[in-house]
């Protein structure tokens, strides 16, 4: 068979135009002429449409098939992308070609491995297992896809891939895997919404996501899975609270400025507990101080002393001058023991640290209590993201899992 040069090897040319009866001889002789990327793609896309038709007999199937594997091993990515797009539409292409296509380049194999139905599992997770995000996201995307290839998108995907199985109405996805799912990817609130919203959804995962996703999807959870009202309506304050932080925050530099939005949150009841220890967990000292001086009606430098003096009198002052629940102030104390070993520069650069130390201590010393209101409370850490940034926080500092009666 006549050969024609690649930059890099020689691949076979088309056959003759009695082989392959729509493939002229003009073509063979253009190829052989001047074998540029545009001839082969064009070469390439005719052989590939012959043996869709389906008319070719054995051996011209064959030498067609050869054609195809020759060009798929092509130096230019283009022509190797011209034979993988055949695939969006041909169901006569052979596996083997199937198969060297999806392990090229992620540009190359994309196409294949959205729209070939022949690949084993075993083969689709191995691809899997070798971390390629666009090859993933391709797969995530098949026409249909099984739990044993989503639980391994779900392990090693990232959000564009996970974002892209939820999508995917012929996706089996286990009850588990939305568990995993909102594990590692519930904190992006795009991936929460459609994990919220897939009709498959197993009740327990539909707890975990109370608090990430907006009030109107938190209300089509509750009705959908029977959570009752007071778990929304506390899960829905505390959004709130997580926004009111993120309108406070770029106030902290204007003392005066914040004090006089706190006050007016003060009047209207929105400056709660709940957001005074949000504030003080997640390192806005300033905001927290200033909170207690609005809730007590005293200055910032008095609410200072109280709240940041190691002596426990202090603290249970500014609790009852602010008239919030004695029997909360064991977190607060916890917290606040932190934050006074921390120095204010360190904290701003480090206010993850921070965040996961404070975290560690108030579920070591508060997690056991039988008093609903702390056990409340201490949820608030962290915007609800518990799970996992507990067990990070425990890990860090090497402390005991909190024991449950």
């Amino acid at each position: 068979m006549p050969k024609y040069k690649t930059k890099d090897r020689p691949v076979h040319s088309p056959l003759p135009s009695s082989a392959l009866p729509n493939l002229s001889v003009a073509d063979v002789a253009r190829l052989m002429d001047q074998p540029s990327v545009a001839n082969r793609v064009d070469t390439a896309t005719k052989v590939a449409e012959q043996i869709r038709q389906g008319g070719l007999s054995g051996s011209a199937n064959e030498m067609a098939t050869e054609i195809l594997m020759s060009f798929a091993r092509d130096s230019e990515i283009a022509v190797r992308q011209a034979i993988a797009w055949q695939f969006r539409n041909n169901d006569r292409l052979p596996e083997a070609l199937a198969i060297r296509l999806a392990e090229d380049l992620a540009e190359v194999a994309a196409p294949v491995l959205s729209h070939h139905a022949g690949f084993e599992d075993a083969f689709l997770t191995t691809l899997i297992g070798k971390g390629d995000q666009r090859k993933m996201e391709a797969i995530a995307g098949r026409p249909t896809v099984s739990m044993v290839v989503s639980d391994a998108l779900i392990d090693a995907g990232d959000v564009a891939v996970v974002s892209c199985l939820l999508a995917n109405s012929g996706a089996e996805i286990a009850p588990g895997g939305f568990g995993r799912i909102v594990d590692r990817h519930g904190d992006t609130q795009s991936v929460a919404t459609m994990v919220a919203n897939h009709p498959m959804l197993p009740a327990p995962v539909a707890w975990k996501l109370l608090g990430r996703v907006s009030a109107a999807v938190m209300r089509d959870l509750s009705r959908r899975h029977k959570i009752p009202d007071i778990v929304l309506e506390r899960c829905i304050t505390r959004g709130r609270e997580a926004a009111m932080m993120m309108m406070i925050r770029p106030m902290l530099a204007d003392g005066a400025h914040l004090r006089g939005f706190l006050e007016q949150m003060h009047w209207q009841r929105q400056l709660t507990t709940d957001l005074l220890f949000r504030m003080l967990c997640s390192g806005d000292l300033e905001a927290f101080i200033t909170g207690m001086a609005v809730r007590c009606g005293v200055t910032r430098e008095a609410a200072a002393v109280m709240v940041m003096d190691e002596r426990p009198t202090g603290l249970t002052a500014a609790f009852d001058q602010a008239g919030m629940k004695a029997w909360l102030i064991e977190p607060f104390r916890v917290a606040l023991s932190v934050a006074r070993r921390w120095p204010r520069t360190l904290l701003n650069a480090r206010r993850r640290d921070f965040q996961l130390e404070v975290l560690a201590r108030v579920f070591e010393q508060c997690a056991d209590t039988d008093e609903r209101d702390v056990s409340d409370l201490i949820l608030q850490v962290f915007d609800l993201r518990g799970d996992r940034s507990i067990l990070e926080a425990r890990d860090r500092l090497n402390l005991p899992v909190p024991k449950h009666n």
